[in-house]
């Protein structure tokens, strides 16, 4: 995969402010390459899944190098979210394996949820037919009646009603719980704070017209940048996390490589973060 972070103002001073960024970056996209830039020719399910999990996770980071480096804290933010969950899930069928039949499963759920949502919003079942062929209602109708017994759990234990659960498994906090570090450490910046930021909140919409209103706009972009570098730090340990899972999936051997990067991690962010801290 080529990468072109662009030339802009606000590129060329991202790299001023972090000479030792470009060589590592170039190192990580370098193993990256080798993790991703190979023929899938998966031998189970969580093979196939995971491989998939971690392309788009991959994907993810990609397009936070981009926002951060030229400035879009916002966006750099928002993406993280994705990665965040994405890495968290990956990680937990690489403990659990067995549970990868679920994960695959609980997609009839979901997609049957997406469809009774659009027929409230007053799609038509020709028109979901149309957008979502080949597809069909009656497939997902299918789908859903057949894996919606596995998904069940008890809603009064008085009335022995139940419900359909949430989540595939555990809920997120829960999971990230089950993983501990570095999961537990980025909660908040990986899933709670992006949560405000990617719906219509109260947070999102006065981001900038709330207690920063004095504020000039070159001090708004500033506190963006050092968003958006603040996400890069975070997101580059997170990818190679999951380049660690798909290292344990497909036993790559890339060990030295990967415990390379995370230093170039520390080399690189360590220094800014300390320093930034206290913007946040």
């Amino acid at each position: 995969m080529d990468f072109d972070f662009g030339t802009t103002k606000a590129s060329e001073a991202f790299f001023d402010r972090h000479p030792k960024f470009y060589l590592t970056f170039e190192r990580l996209i370098e193993l990256a390459n080798k993790v991703f830039g190979r023929e899938s020719l998966p031998k189970n399910r969580l093979e196939d899944i995971g491989f998939g999990l971690g392309h788009t996770c991959r994907e993810d980071f990609i397009e936070i190098v981009f926002l951060a480096s030229n400035g879009y804290g916002g966006g750099a933010f928002k993406l993280f979210r994705g990665l965040y969950e994405r890495a968290l899930t990956l990680a937990y069928l690489v403990k659990y394996p067995d549970k990868i039949d679920r994960f695959v499963n609980f997609a009839a759920i979901q997609d049957h949820r997406t469809m009774e949502g659009a027929f409230l919003s007053g799609v038509t079942e020709e028109q979901f037919d149309q957008a979502m062929s080949p597809d069909t209602v009656a497939a997902v109708r299918e789908r859903y009646k057949k894996h919606k017994p596995d998904f069940q759990i008890t809603d009064c234990k008085v009335c022995k009603t139940t419900r359909t659960a949430v989540s595939w498994d555990l809920d997120v906090a829960a999971m990230v719980r089950n993983l501990g570090v570095p999961y537990t450490n980025i909660f908040l910046i990986g899933y709670a704070i992006p949560n405000l930021k990617i719906h219509a909140t109260l947070s999102s919409a006065m981001a900038d017209f709330d207690k920063d209103r004095k504020q000039d706009l070159e001090e708004r972009a500033k506190r963006k940048r050092a968003d958006g570098e603040f996400v890069l730090s975070l997101a580059s340990a997170v990818f190679i996390q999951v380049m660690r899972a798909q290292n344990t999936i497909f036993s790559l051997g890339f060990e030295d490589q990967l415990d390379a990067c995370d230093q170039d991690v520390i080399d690189v962010w360590e220094p800014y973060l300390k320093v930034k801290n206290g913007v946040r």
